[in-house]
This record gives structure tokens, sequence and C-alpha cells, in this order.
């Protein structure tokens, strides 16, 4: 450490300190500013206070705003409430006046929003922003709003934005700057398109550059969440480079100093801003979303990108002030409530000699009274980040706030502590670091495709795969010849005329064949200790980890799925070989009481042999999971893979041939159902079937093995999932901004082409209409073409044969619903699409509401209360998966007691089920046996026998020696 910096910096700071401390309470605002301090000290009350704030402007009657109120503070210990909600608490348990207390609740809540708000119109943030101007203080406006759902909301933020420099340009204020989030600017914002979302943000951002431009307005690039980084700083540099803006000074970005990637991304910035040779400016935050990076990385078993202590950030930080104050080509834009942190851009600006006006202090408005004195009375430049707008979305901005100022890498902690040592020492590195999170079993992680080699992998991948279409595939019993040579030919949904490539079709003489093979491999297999075999799946896994993005691709091709459906896919059936080899092993040891005289001995054996009926919808993760169950616990079994996806299939059993899995143990059949695969669910050598598909089918095959035939000596297990008809339900306070995005996803993720997909949402009655609208507007920005495209949303249905199914059903629909959304299919599309369609006034009785589709199709349901819809969803034959999207305490309550489902999701999207955390399977007719994924499922594959030896003989006991 410069012994000298650091000294200027303690001298500098302890002046601020003792200014400050002049000033502390003067401008404090009563019971706004005594609350920050009691969110730091109880996370409790942080959570419940933030989660009310969240949801207050959704609660439009009294009654049920106050319900929530108590609800969320009722749960508070009464005698660690602030003063004023512990009174309202009070008044409402002695009164139960809505009419009284709501008034006071929304009163108090406007308080906290207009304390860090600026204002709502744009009359009231000029008043603002001239008030400021007047005090010597600039301005940086922040229209509020996060990602936008549709591209109809999408362009109507740009002619917000448009219309409030066009408004600002009259006002003739001077150096005012605009803050922009990209991700406003276009609904369909995804990393794993970045070239296509860098193309369309450059296309939508330069009207707005020229406006700013012409208005003698500086504009800055807000960085938001981890993911869109790597867009945003390539917008910002293409457009910087263009000819229109290069000599443009008034354009910047923001770099975040919590993110790991921050010494780096500033190395790129500044070696870039000297191939342009004109400055820049860049404001240097600490971070606003810790929270949400950090639990985001870890339940995806992703590296956590953000420093994971206070000190490591400040050290980050101060590492880019040094680096950005040493660059005549940058204007650095210092953000920050950090004493030292403004006392060391203090000293950098001195020993540097910038003058004041070539940079400048930035903090957020309404949470800087008693520090902007510590910048503005040195006659520097200080500058107030204020959001504008509704109060809808100003809320979102509320809570990130208080977020931010109340977590782990806040200043704020700090100061309350009224400690100058502990404020201006230096980032102590290594002290206090957090562990690692662990856990006792970690899923595969999928790409987040945040680094371009994983978009450029994926994309080689997807290369590799069309060089080798259009190939023939042996059955892989080895020796065998078939009698008959036919084959089954396997095509790209998204393009009919292209042959992805053909299997032997295997006929009745084939399946005896396999058949018996594996009735031979067995016995040898089954006398394996189960840890013999948990090696050879965990082989498998280590070999699919090798090749996930070469079995993405296949699946890309041959099931129609986009680039991140076969990712998780793929990532999915490296859990199922994980997860079963780890609990496989505890079967070697099973403990089992004794008594004295007696020695007891409890084992599980293999069932035999088993016929494995996978569908193509999941064409790697189903089969995977049925048949590393089935052998891990010492059965061998025919594969009779889906006649849509046999070459997903074929690669995968050519992979456990790869590894060493012995001949018989897994055997790969395909062929028809109806000629093959019901004469081994008959045949008597069979022991078990394990199916994934529609409900007829599961049913017809548990009505078959219900007969016994002649040779027949055991009861056969059918372990079967039949899909579902599921709803999500939609609460009067949901959140409609994760509400249409989780909807959007369940709905119509691969097409909806899944068993747990969302086909049916039912609306609370007050806001349905609202609902409807945005879910409309959002389901007509769905990108929709071929999977292979890194931007497309939606693909193709798996066949023709599916798609006129769908549209034969859907047309006998439309006689009792109306179908509300309007998508159009691009002309140029070939393949078996369909357009994504949202039918509204559905009768609870209607096949809309009680057939499975399998297919793009959501019907929607009006309830007049939360406990009708729970009645409404559980009105099904089927019981798989739900979702609840609620702020009401009580009524998540009730969705966990009385909705009836396997798989139960609160606030989030009802897909993407992982493996050992969300075990998978459901109720009704939705299936048989134990869940997918779970500690119970190997169970099904097993037998179990206890062996009790009476260990007495003659009177003599060896245990009493």
């Amino acid at each position: 450490m410069d012994r000298s910096f650091e000294d200027e910096i303690q001298q500098i700071g302890r002046q601020m300190w003792q200014q400050r401390q002049l000033k502390e309470g003067i401008n404090r605002s009563a019971w706004i500013d005594r609350l920050l301090p009691q969110l730091i000290a109880d996370n409790h009350l942080r959570t419940q206070a933030l989660r009310f704030i969240d949801a207050v402007p959704m609660l439009n009657d009294d009654k049920t705003l106050v319900r929530h109120f108590k609800e969320y503070f009722g749960e508070v210990d009464p005698g660690r409430l602030p003063a004023l909600i512990s009174w309202g608490i009070r008044r409402i348990s002695l009164y139960s006046i809505p009419g009284f207390m709501a008034p006071v609740i929304r009163a108090a809540v406007k308080g906290v929003a207009h304390r860090f708000i600026g204002g709502e119109t744009v009359a009231e943030i000029v008043d603002s922003v001239s008030r400021l101007q007047q005090s010597g203080i600039h301005t940086s406006l922040d229209l509020l709003g996060e990602e936008t759902v549709s591209e109809k909301e999408a362009f109507a933020y740009q002619q917000a934005y448009l219309d409030l420099i066009q408004q600002l340009a009259r006002q003739g204020f001077d150096d005012l700057n605009l803050s922009l989030k990209l991700s406003s600017l276009y609904s369909q914002i995804t990393p794993v398109d970045t070239d296509g979302a860098v193309a369309i943000l450059s296309e939508r951002l330069m009207p707005i550059c020229d406006a700013a431009m012409d208005a003698g307005i500086s504009l800055c690039l807000d960085m938001e969440q981890y993911d869109y980084k790597a867009i945003i700083f390539r917008v910002f540099k293409h457009l910087a480079m263009q000819p229109s803006y290069r000599q443009w000074q008034g354009f910047g970005v923001v770099l975040q100093a919590y993110l790991k990637e921050s010494d780096e991304d500033l190395t790129e910035l500044l070696e870039w801003v000297e191939q342009r040779g004109v400055p820049v400016s860049v404001r240097l935050v600490r971070g606003a979303y810790w929270d949400m990076e950090t639990v985001m990385a870890r339940q995806q078993g992703w590296s956590v990108p953000v420093w994971q202590t206070k000190a490591e950030t400040d050290a980050c930080y101060e590492r880019c002030l040094k680096r950005l104050f040493a660059s005549p080509l940058i204007y650095p834009a210092v953000a920050t409530h950090n004493i030292r942190s403004l006392a060391c851009a203090v000293v950098l600006a001195d020993q540097t000699q910038r003058s004041p006006d070539s940079y400048e202090f930035q903090m957020l408005y309404g949470m800087s009274d008693e520090l902007k004195g510590l910048v503005t009375e040195r006659g520097l430049k200080l500058r107030l980040y204020m959001p504008y707008g509704e109060l809808l979305p100003g809320i979102a901005y509320l809570v990130r706030r208080l977020l931010e100022n109340t977590s782990d890498q806040s200043i704020l902690p700090v100061l309350e502590s009224a400690d100058v040592e502990r404020v201006l020492a230096p980032p102590q590195v290594g002290e206090n670091r957090r562990s690692e999170f662990e856990a006792e079993f970690i899923n595969h992680p999928l790409h987040r495709f945040t680094q371009q080699s994983e978009r450029e992998n994926f994309a080689a991948a997807l290369r590799s795969v069309e060089q080798n279409l259009d190939k023939t595939y042996p059955l892989l019993l080895t020796g065998h010849l078939t009698i008959e040579e036919a084959f089954l030919e396997s095509f790209n949904p998204a393009k009919p005329d292209e042959i992805v490539g053909r299997v032997v079709r295997a006929g009745e003489d084939d399946a005896e064949v396999a058949l018996q093979r594996a009735v031979d491999a067995q016995r040898d297999w089954g006398r394996k200790r189960f840890s013999e075999r948990a090696d050879l799946l965990q082989a498998a896994a280590s070999k699919l980890i090798e090749h996930q993005d070469e079995f993405a691709a296949w699946e890309v091709k041959e099931a129609g799925k986009g680039w991140q459906e076969a990712n998780a896919d793929v990532a999915e059936a490296i859990d199922f070989l994980n997860y079963y080899a780890k609990t496989a092993r505890r079967f070697d040891t099973v403990e089992q009481p004794d008594m004295p005289g007696e020695i007891n001995t409890h084992e599980y054996l293999p069932l035999g042999v088993g016929v494995i009926l996978p569908p193509w919808n999941f064409p790697l993760a189903i089969p995977v999971g049925m048949v590393a169950a089935a052998i891990v616990c010492g059965n061998s079994v025919v594969l009779k893979p889906a006649s849509e996806t046999p070459i997903v299939a074929w690669h995968l059993c050519k992979l456990l041939q790869e590894i060493g899995m012995p001949e018989g143990v897994v055997n790969y059949l395909p062929g028809s159902g109806a000629v093959i695969g019901e004469a081994m669910v008959r045949d008597p050598r069979t022991n078990f079937v394990a199916f994934t598909g529609s409900k007829e089918v599961g049913l017809h095959l548990l009505n078959v093995v219900t007969g016994l035939s002649e040779s027949q000596r055991q009861i056969k297990k059918v372990i079967a999932e039949m899909g579902g008809k599921n709803a999500i339900i939609i609460d009067q306070d949901a959140d409609l901004d994760e509400v249409v995005k989780g909807v959007i996803e369940s709905a119509f993720g691969y097409q909806g082409q899944k068993c747990s997909a969302c086909s049916r949402v039912i609306c609370v009655e007050g806001i349905h209409d609202l609902f409807v609208a945005r879910l409309v507007d959002a389901v007509e920005s769905i990108r929709i073409g071929d999977p292979a495209l890194p931007g497309v949303t939606m693909g193709p249905v798996i066949s023709d044969a599916a798609k006129q199914r769908i549209v034969d059903k859907l047309d006998a629909c439309e006689l009792t619903a109306s179908c509300v959304s309007k998508v159009e299919l691009p002309a140029s599309l070939r393949g078996h699409y369909l357009p994504p369609m949202i039918f509204s006034d559905v009768l609870e009785d209607s096949p809309l509401a009680q057939q499975e589709l399998f297919a793009p199709v959501v019907a929607v349901l009006k309830a007049k209360n939360f406990a009708e819809a729970i009645d409404i969803a559980n009105d099904s034959d089927y019981g798989l998966t739900g979702g609840v999207y609620s702020r009401s305490p009580d009524n998540l309550r009730l969705a966990k007691q009385k909705f009836s489902v396997g798989n139960l999701y609160l606030n989030r999207k009802i897909t993407r089920a992982n493996v050992n955390r969300q075990p998978f399977g459901g109720f009704r007719l939705s299936g048989t046996g134990f869940k997918a994924g779970g500690p119970d499922y190997l169970l099904q594959f097993l037998r179990a026998r206890n062996i009790t030896e009476n260990s007495m003989r003659k009177g003599f006991s060896p245990e009493s020696v």
C-alpha cells in the first residue's frame, strides 16, 4: 500500500466525517429515517416490510390492503416492530375498519416512495430538477421500469424516453443526464442470442441518442443483472464507434465493482477508448443486485459472479477508481455513499491533476441528505440519480434500493455504527470471507450463455451434427442380423424435408433376440454390488458431460427444441445418472435390528427384465432416467425409443457401450409400439414396464399387465407417468411482470409439449382483464422459427400428425371459447408450426379446461375468489403440476394445504423440475409410483427380502459369549 496515498485518504476522510457529524439529523425526515436502521438490524422485519411494500400497488381495495398489512406484520414479534407499524397492527386488531387504516397505510408507503422518486409526471420532475440546480446540484434522470414483457411495452418505453427528452429540452436545464436501462427497449433480450440482442437494441437506441445529442442531454447506459452485462457493453461500444456518435462525449456506461469481472471489463474498456480517441463517461457503482446474483448462481450451480464480501467489493472499487482517474479519455462519475470512497476520489483527482469539471460524484436521490454537502462544500460537482415515473414500476426500484442499502454489501450499517475507524479502514480482503455454498447433491449447471465460448461451442456442435445428418444407424445388437431390413426415418420438424437419420426398424424376431439377451445378461448383472453398477452410471455421466453440446444439438434437429430447452434436457439426463448412482450406493449396506439369538438381514434384489417406453418430448432425460434407475438396481432392459426421436436414443445407447456397459444390459430396439412394444409388455419374461406418455396408452398398459399369461409367475409392475392438465392460479395481488413471464415459459416453452406445461390459467376476478391484456401482448412478441437459431423462443410441434390433431381439437373448442391472441406465423416457415394461442371465457367443464392438448394453447378461466380458484384447479382428472402467483401469506398457506398436485410451485414457473430438489410425479390419472429424481424412485425397480436366522443352537447363543 502507498502510505502517503493512504494517509491522504485518512486525512480527507476524517474531515468529511466531522462534516457529516455536524449535519447528522438536521435533514432527517422522521420515521422514514428511523426505519432503515431497524431494517438493518432485523432480517425478518426487513423481509416482511419489503415484501409488503412490493405488493401495495396491486392492492386496490381497502379490505385487501389492510389484510395484507396484518398478514405480513402480524408474523413479527410486536416488540420488534417500528412504532407506526405496531400502532397500525393494534388498530386493526381492535377495530378492523379497513376504511380507517387503508388511507394511513397508503400514505405511509407513498411517503417512502416519494422519498426516493423525484416525481410521477414531467411537471413534478421539472420542479425537482429545478430545485436541485438552484442549489448547484445536477441530475441524472431514470425512467422507472425494468424488463418489459412485450414488444408493445418496449416500444412504449422507447417513445417515453423520446417524449421525456423533448419536454426536458424546452426547459433549458444545464448539464442534464439521462440514465437508461436497455432491457426496457427489447422484451426478448437474452444472452443466448447476444448478437441478435445487440443488433436490435442498437437500432432502438439510436433515435434516443440522436434526440439526446440534439437536446444537449448526456446519456448513460445503466448496468443491470449479470446476464445482460456483455450485451450492454457491446451496444455501448458499437454505437460509440459509429460516425454519428464518435465525437459525442456525452455518452457513458456503468461499471459494477461488485462483479468479479470488473477489472477485466475495465481493461477492455480502456483499450477500446484508446481506439475511439474521444472521452466517454464511466459511472462506477458497487451494484444493486447482490442478493439476486448470489442466490441465482447458487441455485443454478454457476460460479457466483459477485464478490462475496464487502471488503472484496470495496477493494475492487478502489482499484477501478485509480485506473479511471489515470485515463485522460475517461470522465469518472464516482457513484457512492461511502466516505472512504469519496475521500479516495478526491485524493486521486488531486494526484492526477484533474480539474473539477473533469469528474463528478453521484449519489441516490433521497439517500444523500447528510452526504451531499461533503462534495458540494468542497466546490466539487455532484449529480443525484433521480428516478421518475408511476408508482407501480417505482415500487420495484424502491425495494431494490432498500435491499441494496440494507444488505451486507451496504455502507449504511457501517455509517450507523458511528465508528470513524471502521468507516475509513482500508478494505482487508480475506477477512470474514463467506464459505462456499455446499449441498448434498449439486445439479449439473445449465449453460448460462453469457460467455461467448459457450455460444460458439453450441453453434459448432450444431454445425457438426448438420454434417452428419441422413445417416443410417444399426440396431446395436452385436452379431445379430435382421431377417427383413426396414427403416424408421426421423425428420427435422422445423424442416420436414430434412432427414435427421434412419434406424433399422426392429421386427418381432429382433424383439425376441433383444429380450432374450436382456434375460441372459441380467443374471450376472444382478449379482454385482450396487456400487459397481453405480460406478458405470457415473462414468456415463462423465462421458455425457464431454458431449453435452453434441447431444443437445441432436435434440435441436430431431425434437425441435431450442438451445436452452435442449441444453436443459441434457443437463437433467446427467443429473439422473449421478443422482441414481448416489442413491443406489446406500442399498449395499442396509442396517436391520438384531435381537439376541436372532440375525436379521434386509436386502434389495432386482426385479429382472424391463421394457422402457419413453416419450419423444424429453428424448434424452426421460430415457436416461428410466434406464439408469432400472439398471443401477440390477435389472436389464429393452429400450424402445419414441418413433419420433430414435436418433438421440441411439447415441445414448452407443455412449453406454463406449463406457463399458455389459452387452445385453441395455438393448436398443426402435420400432412400432403396436408390433414390438405390446408384444414385449405381454411377454412372460418381462418383469416390469416403465412408461411415460399419454393417459390412454398408460391406462392400456395397466390393463394389459393385469392379465396373466400361461407361463407368467409374477405380477408385472408398471411405472407410468401420464401427463397433466396443469393450472396456474393468479391471485389479485400478484406481480404481473413475474406472472406473465412465468406463464409464457410454462405454457409456451417447447411449444407446450411438456407434461408439466401450463394449459390452464385461473385468475381471481380483479386481475383477469389486466393479465389477459398483458399476456396477449407478450405472446404476440414471441419469436417463432427454426430452433437452430439462438434467438427463437418457439419452434415447431413434433410432427404433422400432431399438428393436425391439435388443429382438429381446437376447431371444436372455438365453438365454446374465443381465441384472443392473433399471432401470424412468418410466411417463410415450412415446418410443423402452430402459433401460440390464448383462449378466454373458458368454461370449467369444456374440453379446453379438461383435456390435455400437448400444444401451445392456454385456457384462461375466472374465479370469484382464491378459494374458488383452487376448487377449479382441482377439478381435473390429473394432478401433476400446479402453480400459484400470490403475495398473500395466508393464500399461499391455503394453496399448500388444498392444491392437490404432485408438484406445486409458488411464485415461479411450473416447468423445469430439478432432480433431487423437485422430485417429479403426480396424483390421480397423472401417474403411478414414486417421484422421478427423488429418494424413493429406485424402490420401484427392486424387490425387498428379509432373512431371519435363528442363531441359538441347543440353548447356546454365540452373541452371549
